[in-house]
């Protein structure tokens, strides 16, 4: 057995042991569901607690299925952003602050296993966390308003779990560049919501940034097509994510060495 399997199988243990392997998920979960639920019933809602005059007669139209997977990614862009960037920030840096890094490479352990067993933990997590959420808001999609093509949901999902790697790639960076927790999660979430307000400003010139990928995932979902522009968005966020793991290493081995 390599030392990246037996550090991953560490990892797997963890976030059972966590129960980050759980938690995650069923907020992912939540997350879908919540949306086409809310879409469904909304009227019903207002009706009852909107404090709408008597007789006020509301219609409001559903939206498409398309509509509400939309919806339901967006959430994923901003809370499931935040839980991922949360329950992984401490990866890396709560274990050189505990010392369970240094004893881990005392064994000796390559720099390379270590950083790539945790990327592949936290990319774990994440797929499984957004492929069951996504399906069961897809489900509930279908059995409430309008089946949406499963083709088309699994190409979202394939394309928006790109943009999705790459978040938890950085969390895992700024992990291994600081000590605390807190300024890893700011930090991150800075970063990946400066790169996507700089990329909607200046979509123009910005057609290869990584944070196109949800507005390629929009659009595979919308129309089953995927722009011209996604193969280079695709393989700038591909390099992107293999610089920061390349990079994650070598600022692990620096930090070791130092200690």
């Amino acid at each position: 057995m390599t030392q990246f399997t037996v550090l991953y199988r560490k990892e797997v243990t963890e976030m059972i042991r966590n129960y980050k392997i759980l938690w995650i998920p069923i907020v992912f979960i939540l997350l879908g569901v919540m949306q086409p639920v809310s879409a469904y019933y909304m009227p019903q809602l207002l009706d009852t607690f909107g404090g709408l005059p008597e007789g006020t007669i509301l219609e409001m139209p559903l939206p498409t299925g398309e509509e509400v997977l939309m919806q339901v990614l967006s959430n994923y862009g901003m809370l499931g952003v935040l839980i991922l960037v949360l329950s992984a920030m401490g990866i890396v840096s709560a274990e050189r602050q505990s010392g369970v890094a240094g004893m881990v490479m005392i064994k000796p352990v390559p720099y390379s296993s270590y950083i790539f067993a945790k990327w592949a933990g936290l990319i774990t997590v994440t797929l499984i966390s957004l492929v069951i959420g996504y399906i069961a808001s897809w489900y509930y999609t279908g059995l409430l308003i309008e089946t949406v093509e499963f083709e088309r949901m699994i190409q979202s999902i394939a394309v928006y779990s790109v943009w999705l790697v790459f978040v938890v790639t950085m969390t895992l960076l700024f992990s291994t560049l600081m000590k605390g927790n807190g300024s890893v999660a700011f930090l991150t979430i800075i970063v990946v919501f400066a790169l996507s307000t700089v990329t909607s400003i200046f979509e123009k010139y910005m057609k290869w940034s990584p944070a196109t990928m949800t507005e390629h995932t929009g659009k595979v979902l919308m129309s089953g097509e995927l722009d011209s522009s996604f193969l280079l968005a695709f393989i700038t966020t591909i390099a992107m994510i293999i610089v920061v793991l390349i990079s994650s290493i070598q600022i692990f081995k620096h930090k070791e060495l130092l200690d």
